[in-house]
């Protein structure tokens, strides 16, 4: 009985702490933008390119930041479960959960590659 006692009480005491450390919806919005960034950037990358091709996506990733910045925050729907908290897109015909927030973390559980093809088609 005092193994059972013991056990609630340190579930309680996890739950009372992921409550008081549940992420803002603006951490969502940041961690899938640079997630996505950092995709796209990856993509880039592994292009091979001209100094002035290099200079010319290094002047646009400032403004396809931004650009992506303003298509995640009106895309997301962030849903607050009280202990956590979950990020949730329309993409490729159906919800998917695209961002967990526990622990002042955010947690990006998709591939960025697939939301990259969403918004190529999106334009």
């Amino acid at each position: 009985m005092k193994k059972l006692i013991k056990t609630l009480l340190i579930l309680a005491i996890i739950a009372v702490a992921m409550m008081f450390t549940r992420p803002e919806r603006e951490k969502h919005v940041e961690k899938l933008t640079s997630e996505i960034v950092k995709s796209s950037q990856e993509k880039h990358d592994n292009e091979d390119t001209g100094i002035l091709q290099d200079l010319g996506n290094a002047l646009l990733g400032a403004v396809s930041e931004k650009l992506t910045r303003v298509w995640v925050n009106s895309q997301l729907e962030v849903t607050d479960y009280k202990v956590i908290n979950v990020g949730r897109m329309y993409y490729k015909g159906s919800e998917r959960v695209v961002t967990i927030g526990a622990f002042k973390h955010v947690f990006c559980p998709v591939e960025a590659y697939d939301l990259l093809e969403e918004m190529d088609t999106n334009e």
